[in-house]
């Protein structure tokens, strides 16, 4: 499905042999809602009102076409519920389609403007971050918040590092729903290199292999959508406000983190209400 991908370091090439989990693709959505239901091929090509044929092409990857009434009968048949999930099996009919506009190379670096920016926020935690979520500059209350992440460039590999697993609350239930949103994303730019290039860096952690393969979707997290964090005084929820500077052009979003009192799952941390 590819030839190459962009390392962190510059151009890496890579044979599908080394890149051990998945791509998103058509073919692999569909045959694994098939088995997770339990149907034959021809089972599910009568639930979809299509030809076992359709089906067999489908999961070999020699179609990826659907008109829009068999697309909606496929999701019926594979029992996808959410919006997220339709929305992505209707992705991945065009998940091949080059996407010359997506930069082959995300911005790394910040002008003296944008960090003078950074630093004026102070103490609002803030940061800039490329499509890829590598955390490209941050200020000192944000590194405060996320210990370690800038140093770890890239917010999924921090998320799967140590310092990640200790600060985040409920760290299970962030991780699903990230390496769910990182599937969702990556399929809707196409699997763009810089997004295989992250695949491959991670995949050598359990924790993700096993996530991965769970085919979970999700896409961008919700303003209101809390993320929970440890500190050191006590556990806090964290909203985050996101602008891309300029809109769509540069790739480079700045992110600002508002921090909340604690309203995640009970933890040995969290304030105690004595009240009777």
């Amino acid at each position: 499905m590819f030839n190459y991908v962009h390392g962190l370091g510059g151009r890496a090439r890579m044979s599908p042999r080394e890149l051990m989990l998945p791509l998103p693709s058509l073919a692999d959505y569909i045959s694994f809602h098939r088995g997770r239901l339990g149907l034959t091929r021809p089972a599910l090509a009568k639930r979809a009102y299509v030809s076992i044929g359709t089906i067999t092409k489908l999961e070999r990857g020699e179609q990826t076409g659907l008109n829009p009434s068999t697309l909606n009968s496929l999701a019926e048949a594979l029992e996808l519920t959410t919006a997220d999930e339709r929305r992505h099996l209707d992705e991945l009919t065009r998940v091949h389609i080059p996407r010359p506009w997506f930069p082959q190379e995300l911005r790394s670096e910040v002008t003296e403007h944008e960090r003078a920016m950074l630093d004026a926020l102070m103490p609002q935690p803030a940061a800039y971050c490329n499509e890829r979520w590598d955390v490209v500059a941050a200020n000192e209350a944000y590194e405060a918040l996320f210990p370690g992440r800038l140093e770890a460039v890239n917010a999924m590999r921090w998320l799967f590092s140590p310092a990640g697993r200790a600060a985040i609350v409920d760290w299970e239930t962030e991780a699903a729903a990230d390496v769910a949103r990182m599937r969702g994303i990556l399929a809707h730019f196409g699997n763009p290199a810089v997004g295989v290039a992250l695949l491959s860096q991670l995949q050598s952690d359990p924790d993700f292999a096993r996530l991965w393969l769970e085919r979970r979707v999700r896409f961008d997290r919700a303003v209101d959508e809390p993320e929970h964090v440890h500190t050191a005084s006590g556990p806090v929820s964290v909203t985050m406000q996101l602008q891309s500077l300029p809109a769509q052009v540069d790739w480079l979003h700045l992110v600002i983190a508002v921090v909340h009192p604690y309203s995640g799952p009970p933890t040995f941390d969290a304030p105690v209400d004595d009240r009777s």
